[in-house]
């Protein structure tokens, strides 16, 4: 049996990191020492870590630079030398911040370089990065290169209906839900959000409590987003969800499961058809702590999908 088949593949993750300076877009590059090669700054996941984690995690420790990711790009897989697959998740993104003046490693990072998209076509040492840079290009020509993350945050698990008395209203999370509202600190925290809308009943203030916390952002409540608002007016839910996407304004929207099919669907009114299969189709649609990020242009349209749990 082949070593492909018998070792477990390598799993890492990256950014193509971009900026517009002076009409041009330029893109951010990294030279591996060992390798002695340029390519997108990128590394293996950690036990345990998420891959948008790992993907913002890796870009600040190889450039020094704190980002906020954007829409998934193409992958690459790739054989080893020893014969496992490697695997690399790819994301756009936009620099936050500047938190070191170098690499952290210079030993395994010696330079980074901002180079305009054709000097990296001609920069980039591996053919195999050359897919990404082309679907940037293409982004960038079709103008949906700049997106904002629309979060639609389904609350971490609560306590069962038929074991809470007290009210629907006050209905909290379980100790597993806790859990995962404190785990979602770091997912969410990719997207550099700084709006939080949410349900303002228990389990769903409870869930974006600890990312509000942590970050600083702002919180709003909104009575419609509430099962009881919901079921006697579904439609002021899916107008208040058409109205963020328009705005194009990133924001973490937390709701309840029985909201959820109203707003998928009004999602689905602003995809692009070659996203449009990637919506969940199938009640629940999230899971009790998952979230949907909808990456919307300036014009209000959904270019790119993704679902992510804690």
């Amino acid at each position: 049996m082949s070593p492909t088949k018998t070792r477990d593949a390598v799993i890492a993750a990256g950014c193509i990191v971009w900026r517009a300076r002076k009409g041009t877009i330029e893109v951010l590059l990294v030279h591996m020492v060992r390798d002695d090669v340029w390519a997108w700054p990128k590394g293996k996941v950690d036990p345990g870590e998420h891959l948008v984690v790992c993907a913002q995690r890796e870009v600040r420790e190889e450039t020094g630079y704190l980002v906020n990711l954007a829409q998934p790009l193409p992958g690459a897989v790739y054989t080893l030398p020893d014969g496992r697959r490697k695997v690399v998740h790819y994301w756009s993104a936009q620099v936050r911040a500047r938190v070191r003046d170098r690499p952290q490693n210079m030993r395994e990072i010696d330079e980074i370089a901002w180079v305009t998209l054709d000097e990296a076509d001609a920069k980039l040492t591996r053919r195999s990065d050359q897919t990404q840079l082309d679907a940037v290009r293409r982004m960038h020509e079709k103008g949906t290169l700049v997106t904002s993350p629309i979060v639609i945050q389904r609350h971490a698990q609560a306590r069962p209906r038929k074991k809470w008395a007290k009210g629907e209203e006050t209905r909290p999370l379980t100790a597993k839900g806790r859990g995962q509202a404190k785990d979602l600190v770091k997912v969410l925290s990719v997207y550099g959000v700084g709006d939080v809308v949410t349900s303002p009943w228990a389990r769903c203030t409870l869930t974006v409590e600890p990312y509000v916390k942590a970050s600083a952002a702002d919180l709003r409540t909104m009575e419609r987003l509430t099962e009881a608002a919901h079921a006697e007016n579904p439609g002021k839910v899916a107008n208040s969800i058409g109205r963020f996407i328009e705005r194009a304004k990133p924001v973490i929207i937390c709701l309840h499961r029985p909201v959820l099919p109203t707003v998928i669907e009004k999602v689905r009114e602003y995809c692009d058809r070659s996203v449009v299969l990637d919506l969940p189709r199938r009640d629940p649609y999230l899971a009790a702590g998952e979230m949907l990020v909808a990456h919307v242009t300036r014009e209000g349209r959904v270019t790119a999908i993704e679902r992510h749990s804690a």
